[in-house]
């Protein structure tokens, strides 16, 4: 996990003085939600998540956490019973997750897959074999991390006839012949793996021995897996890291069109450290509210922009992890606090503009770790023992739950009207839209984000060339106040739901302060 911030001269201007909220109810916003006017598919990839899996001898206790993590899966899986654990499975359901990552992060930097296969293993014992059994039940795409610092391409080739050759005695790759292993480990059938991309955050190092990578050293080194991992299987869909303009540029020369999608990771957060502890916790979430419009969509444009200039074609993006950046523990962990649930929903918000191009988007974590969302009550280790182990939902999961079950298929357009706070020469609105439609026309979806972090918000909605029932629905992620946690008490920050009355296509609707709030209407009968 690795921060893109706000530097140099954009920090000095984000972290000045920030107007004040008006002390009463602001009444000047107005939603306008244009049903007929579609503007493509909801990309349900972007409800993607990462499982941790890899070996935190890469950079962690591995005394104490060595088990936890690679033979758990941080709690998804039952190594003594050799099965995932149903309330976690079940909870990624409620949540809607489309794709899991693995092994996830920086320890796959040292991650050796073939050491997490077979019957004879001490310890990975959640290895590839078990999270693919994960995907399944899950109903989750994969997409696996290679190790870029560990191994050779033709391990990784290897890698790709593990999951994907038939077991046809052909082996494709020479050597030991994987698809019969894989038979062997129980698997007859390919797994069919789409996804995979090389390394993960190479440019910073191996945290051991190797302080930084250069752009150009990456390129070289990437095209070699490429070009192995698609000799066996060329249907596969490779990713190519990216971090910042140079090395981006270094890397886009090399490669020019041998990837299928770019990495991007998004961290938006105006201090790191203990630095954020000095700051009062509005202001933190004034200006991180808007950090994902002000920068990182523009962020988004310019990397397109280059990947098509130096590839030719247009390539789309992965956004293989992202969060709040958040890494402190006083007052509050903010990591697991409401503004940070209301930060990722801006960026699911971002992530489904088509114009984008975002192949898929994954939360910087699931279950347990530092940043999970969902966390175990008790030792998750002690589940195999007959110790059920009783999962609380933290407030990023709500994000996500609520996107599942409250918003429809095909995106549509929306217009905003709002008052605004002011960061210089930024004016950031209090409402944030996301507007949807079902499949077959007969419900309106809206997910609307309150940045005032004191007020109500007044506000009227029109929907144009729709004719809506008499009822509508709403469901609203709030809590006590911007750094509300569910650490020590689990319904701090919970949804609440309720039904309002519709008059006509235009009508008032009153949004909670710093709140998340998903509305259905049907369409009249």
């Amino acid at each position: 996990m690795r921060m893109r911030l706000f530097t140099g001269t954009i920090l000095l201007i984000l972290l000045s003085l920030l107007l004040p909220a008006c002390k009463h109810t602001e009444q000047d916003s107005l939603i306008t939600v244009y049903f007929n006017k579609d503007k493509g598919h909801v990309n349900k990839k972007v409800y993607g998540n990462n499982i941790i899996a890899y070996d935190p001898m890469t950079y962690e206790n591995w005394a104490k956490e060595y088990y936890g993590f690679s033979d758990y899966g941080a709690g998804i899986w039952d190594p003594l019973q050799n099965k995932s654990v149903k309330r976690v499975v079940e909870l990624a359901k409620d949540a809607g997750i489309t794709v899991l990552r693995f092994p996830g992060g920086c320890g796959s930097h040292h991650y050796v897959w073939k050491e997490t296969i077979g019957n004879k293993r001490q310890h990975f014992l959640y290895g590839i074999d078990e999270f693919l059994r994960t995907c399944e039940e899950i109903g989750a795409e994969p997409i696996i991390t290679v190790s870029y610092f560990t191994g050779t391409a033709h391990d990784e080739a290897d890698l790709v006839e593990y999951l994907n050759a038939q077991d046809d005695g052909k082996n494709s790759n020479g050597g030991i012949d994987w698809a019969k292993k894989r038979a062997e480990n129980g698997h007859q059938l390919p797994y069919n793996v789409k996804y995979f991309e090389i390394g993960n955050e190479v440019y910073h190092g191996d945290h051991k021995s190797i302080r930084k990578i250069s752009g150009k050293d990456y390129g070289l080194r990437y095209l070699s897996y490429y070009d192995a991992m698609k000799a066996v299987d060329p249907s596969i869909k490779i990713g190519a890291v990216l971090y910042d303009k140079d090395w981006d540029r270094a890397v886009s020369e090399i490669i020019k069109d041998k990837l299928d999608f770019g990495i991007i990771h998004v961290y938006p957060t105006p201090k790191s450290g203990k630095k954020i502890e000095q700051m009062d916790p509005e202001e933190i979430f004034k200006i991180s509210l808007a950090i994902p419009v002000f920068r990182h969509e523009a962020v988004v444009q310019d990397t397109l922009s280059l990947l098509k200039r130096n590839s030719g074609k247009d390539i789309p993006l992965a956004v293989t992890e992202y969060n709040s950046g958040f890494v402190q523990e006083e007052p509050v962990p903010y990591r697991h606090c409401l503004g940070t649930a209301l930060i990722n929903a801006e960026l699911l918000r971002i992530f489904m503009k088509p114009e984008y191009k975002i192949l898929m988007a994954n939360h910087w974590n699931f279950n347990n770790g530092y940043t999970g969302m969902i966390k175990s009550e008790k030792d998750f280790i002690g589940h195999g023992n007959n110790h059920p182990v009783n999962y609380i939902k933290r407030p990023n999961y709500y994000v996500f739950e609520m996107y599942n079950k409250h918003f429809g298929s095909e995106l549509i357009e929306v217009d905003v009207k709002s008052s605004s706070y002011n960061i210089e020469e930024f004016s950031a609105p209090y409402l944030s839209v996301n507007a949807s439609s079902s499949e077959d026309k007969k419900k309106i979806f809206l997910m609307v984000i309150n940045k005032n972090l004191n007020n109500i918000v007044k506000t009227v909605i029109d929907l144009r060339d729709f004719d809506p029932s008499m009822n509508g629905k709403a469901w609203v992620l709030t809590g006590q106040g911007i750094a509300a946690t569910n650490e020590t008490n689990p319904d701090s920050v919970k949804v609440v739901d309720k039904e309002f009355k519709i008059n006509s296509s235009v009508f008032e609707f009153s949004f909670k302060p710093c709140s998340l709030t998903a509305i259905e209407i049907n369409r009249r009968k």
